[in-house]
């Protein structure tokens, strides 16, 4: 067994699950079938029968929220090098989402924090190929820094989040709920 580190391609990732060409259990070829009940095509092997049934992977990041301040992190690897995010990744097997959450922060900005709660789950139509569940959190000690995931870690107010830079469409609909909830609670203030 070889056990030197990979660096992960994110090209090649991105290409799954649409170039899969061969059955995960037995490596026979894949061919697209109406499958029954519901007569939707999927992936089935021909020498097996599995059907390769496709959803969406599970993301799982935190809003670490400071004195009014959400932390962002500009991206050190791609996809969307260079652009802003919160912290997140994908949620391993035999973890859920808010431990997945918490260790992805930890790895991206180099902090523990304490979950507060969940704060929604959200997809990309367009982008289809993950579902994020997102945290509010409040950071739990050490402050953020970079890592080999982050260029660059800053909090940012409402009106200071840079838009044009913000790197994937989940990310902008979960800081505008965000900045919707902190006007809401403004105005109750």
């Amino acid at each position: 067994m070889n056990d030197d580190p990979v660096a992960v391609n994110h090209h090649i990732q991105h290409r799954h699950p649409a170039s899969i060409r061969f059955c995960s259990l037995c490596g026979g070829e894949l061919s697209e079938r109406l499958v029954l009940p519901d007569r939707r095509r999927h992936k089935v092997c021909a020498a097996c029968g599995f059907v390769d049934f496709q959803g969406p992977k599970l993301v799982a990041g935190c809003l670490v929220i400071e004195r009014g301040k959400v932390l962002l992190l500009r991206r050190a690897i791609t996809p969307q090098l260079g652009m802003w995010t919160f912290p997140g990744g994908y949620v391993d097997l035999g973890e859920t989402a808010e431990q997945a959450a918490v260790r992805e922060t930890s790895e991206e900005a180099g902090m523990n924090v304490r979950i507060a709660r969940l704060f929604g789950i959200y997809f990309d139509p367009i982008k289809a190929a993950a579902a994020i569940t997102v945290y509010l959190a409040e950071p739990d000690g050490e402050p953020a820094a970079t890592s080999n995931e982050a260029l660059a870690i800053r909090y940012f107010t409402p009106d200071e989040i840079p838009w044009p830079e913000i790197a994937f469409r989940t990310t902008h609909q979960a800081l505008r709920d965000w900045m919707a909830l902190e006007d809401l609670l403004k105005s109750a203030g």
